[in-house]
């Protein structure tokens, strides 16, 4: 077995693209698309695309984070989705698993997420996408909560926070 190829970093282009490119598809195949985890797979071949070593749920301190991009100094990425609705709106009685957060993007809603990037040990590239398949989010009403929020949590690296929204022209990207 040969040693992994000395690997891109990710940058904040990189994650905003992925946020676009996620988008994209969960707007081609809107019933398969419904959260965070249905991204999973789409989001690993993107990032391999780019990164050779990607690994997905990796244990923690503070939980399990969703990507780390392997190499000496290795990247962290955690995934948050607002679906498109709560509940079917012609059938108000079913409800799709994973569509119980209404407002998901918001600090308080991942505070658990930013709490397993702020302390994991290793890498100093950190990054939390936003996916707003509503539009419904305002990027100063986040970055205002994502900096209050950060503050509450003592020491611990900085995180880049990027938010994909339906209309191109609201995304943007904050540090936390």
């Amino acid at each position: 077995m040969t040693s992994p190829a000395a690997h891109k970093k990710l940058t904040i282009t990189d994650v905003q693209q992925l946020g676009r490119v996620l988008i994209d598809v969960a707007n081609l195949y809107p019933t398969r698309f419904l959260t965070e985890r249905d991204f999973f797979p789409a989001v690993v071949t993107y990032l391999t695309g780019r990164i050779p070593s990607v690994d997905t749920e990796v244990a923690s301190s503070e939980g399990t984070i969703d990507f780390q991009l392997k190499g000496n100094n290795p990247m962290w990425l955690e995934l948050a989705v607002q679906p498109r609705a709560p509940i079917d709106g012609n059938c108000p009685t079913v409800k799709f698993p994973g569509h119980t957060a209404r407002n998901a993007l918001y600090a308080s809603q991942n505070r658990p997420e930013l709490r397993k990037l702020r302390y994991v040990k290793t890498g100093k590239t950190r990054f939390l996408l936003l996916i707003d398949l509503t539009g419904k989010y305002d990027i100063t009403a986040l970055r205002a909560g994502y900096r209050e929020e950060i503050k509450k949590l003592k020491g611990g690296r900085s995180i880049g926070v990027v938010y994909s929204s339906q209309d191109a022209s609201k995304d943007g990207h904050f540090k936390a």
